[in-house]
């Protein structure tokens, strides 16, 4: 039998630790002289203490120990480990993910932008507006409009905010394909030549805030920080104006998880039939989002070799295609692309 301070010095624990331990019932003492109040531990509790160390300098809690303690089986004590494994590994993805982060406006810094923008990634709420879609020469253009549609509609249904739904999908000069918005607290009057429509950013959204006069920079550093934490921009930016100045850029984004790069790249997809996807189909364009497609207006200088794709039964391949089912379109590289 050990005395508590005996057990203090083979375990390397406080005995103030080990009091705990008794208090919380993890590790209970063989006996307590009833006189003296000494804790006294059987030599097998010290193969427990061991233990309870081990387990706690791999991170599990004391509650986690407990159960691990308790486990009557092999198999009972794998699951503890692999929960807990699994635990480490998101922990792990979640610190590199914020390394690339800091790495990322760092290295922004560094390369002479004078503004830090601060990117947040949260799910988005709805705004009713007055909503009109065209191809504008300029942004200047698109102000323009807004400014048409806020005089033209009555005062007590308009809200703070304009809204500029940017659908390019890359930089250029002129002809935008843009979306201008009103905000809205009531429907628009009969007749009235805008839509009445209700936005919402689908999934969960990258978001910063910045002035109106540093949105391209703001524009920059928000695909850059994206990019550099391997976040997938997957829809059209929003661009909410408010009456001071003051801007919030957001756009929809898809960010990996721990589980998503622990998968298989190579897992095959099963074969699921789409009879209205049998047949040959032209490409018009490569659009992140459905929204962000129009008709005539090409967003994608692609390279050329998907121009023409064949959908042949049972998902088989085809040229450069490794394959199809519903939903996904499968090269030979392994990459997959939504259909």
């Amino acid at each position: 039998m050990y005395k508590i301070g005996e057990l203090s010095k083979l375990c390397r624990l406080p005995v103030k630790t080990l009091r705990y331990y008794d208090s919380v019932g993890l590790l209970v003492p063989d006996k307590i002289d009833r006189f003296t109040g000494y804790r006294y531990y059987s030599a097998a509790q010290l193969a427990d203490c061991n233990r309870i160390v081990a387990l706690k300098e791999l991170g599990f809690s004391l509650d986690e120990i407990r159960r691990h303690l308790s486990a009557d089986s092999a198999d009972g004590v794998v699951s503890l480990l692999d929960a807990k494994a699994e635990e480490l590994k998101s922990l792990l993805f979640t610190t590199e993910s914020q390394i690339k982060r800091l790495e990322a406006v760092i290295q922004i810094i560094t390369e002479g932008e004078k503004k830090m923008f601060d990117i947040i990634i949260r799910s988005a709420d709805s705004l009713r507006v007055a909503y009109a879609r065209q191809i504008f020469k300029t942004k200047t253009d698109a102000f323009c409009k807004i400014k048409e549609m806020r005089n033209g509609l009555p005062k007590h249904i308009t809200g703070a905010r304009s809204l500029i739904i940017n659908y390019e999908t890359e930089y250029r000069e002129s002809d935008f394909d843009l979306a201008v918005c009103v905000e809205l607290n009531a429907r628009l009057p009969h007749g009235c030549v805008y839509e009445d429509r209700t936005v919402t950013i689908p999934g969960e959204a990258a978001s910063l805030v910045c002035r109106e006069e540093d949105i391209d920079a703001a524009y920059r550093s928000m695909s850059k920080q994206l990019d550099e934490q391997n976040a997938q921009i997957v829809g059209a930016f929003y661009e909410f104006y408010h009456d001071d100045g003051t801007v919030e850029l957001k756009v929809p984004v898809y960010c990996p998880s721990a589980a998503d790069s622990l998968k298989d790249d190579n897992s095959e997809l099963s074969f699921v039939n789409d009879e209205e996807a049998l047949g040959k189909w032209k490409l018009l364009d490569i659009v992140p989002s459905e929204e962000q497609f129009l008709y005539g207006h090409e967003k994608c200088k692609h390279s050329g070799w998907l121009d023409e794709l064949y959908f042949l039964e049972n998902g088989e391949k085809y040229w450069a295609l490794g394959g199809w089912t519903k939903g996904f379109l499968i090269t030979e590289s392994r990459h997959r692309f939504n259909n």
